[in-house]
């Protein structure tokens, strides 16, 4: 089936079309930049297509993205008027599935220096999600999950076993060690016997692995940082008068 173009009219410069943010972490409204399209056909066949690259900003955080849009004319579904082609849009930088939360960006000031390959890796991870390489970005959160409770319970006995000794000092709930458990069986099968996650599992083992690296790195840094400033806070607030 040939068809010139697909059915959506092609985005030209100023427009305003919606597109993922990495940013904002959803759809939203982006303000077209630069847009280039280029058609193609096959002379020996009656097939064609196309690529479409575009450069957009969002109307709200200013990010910008770079965006291919491409179709084929014979990767198409069927719609109201007949056959309209499917058309594909891969985002650069490769966007994440989800939102990143905050703290991401300045995970490295509180991490000991050891662990700074921990804030890289976990940037890793969402590059690897955001080209839906969900095998790899497993495997990337089953190592930091790994890292995370062995060196803080020690190198010994099994991982359940090491959870099991997090929860002992309050390090972890009860529950987590049934969910930090899981998610390392995840990044595990992932890296040893074929697992193929899904979007939405991998979701899961990221909301997970982020929760644990919030918990055992940023609270307790932050804890410490509050203390100190609480005695500088008490230092300078007057203080009661005692009654006579």
């Amino acid at each position: 089936m040939a068809s010139d173009v697909p059915s959506n009219p092609p985005i030209r410069s100023g427009d305003t079309v919606q597109s993922f943010c990495r940013r904002c972490g959803g759809e939203r409204h982006h303000v077209v930049l630069y847009e280039r399209t280029i058609p193609w056909s096959d002379d020996t066949s009656p097939v064609d297509g196309g690529d479409e690259w575009s450069t957009l900003q969002c109307a709200g955080c200013n990010t910008i993205t770079f965006v291919h849009s491409h179709w084929f004319s014979e990767d198409y579904e069927m719609g109201d008027d007949g056959p309209e082609p499917i058309v594909h849009r891969d985002l650069f930088p490769p966007s994440p599935p989800r939102s990143t939360p905050e703290w991401v960006s300045d995970l490295i000031l509180y991490l000991k220096m050891e662990e700074h390959w921990v804030a890289w890796l976990l940037q890793e991870v969402y590059s690897a999600a955001g080209l839906r390489a969900y095998s790899l970005a497993a495997m990337g959160a089953r190592a930091i999950v790994d890292h995370l409770v062995t060196s803080r319970a020690g190198d010994k006995g099994s991982f359940i076993q090491k959870l099991q000794k997090l929860e002992r000092q309050a390090l972890i709930t009860p529950a987590q060690v049934e969910i930090l458990d899981a998610a390392f069986e995840a990044g595990s099968a992932a890296a040893h016997r074929g697992y193929r996650p899904t979007a939405e599992d991998f979701n899961i083992l990221l909301e997970i692995t982020e929760t644990l690296i919030h918990q055992l790195c940023i609270n307790p840094s932050k804890a410490v940082r509050q203390a100190k400033e609480a005695k500088k806070l008490k230092s300078r607030t007057p203080q009661r008068r005692r009654e006579v």
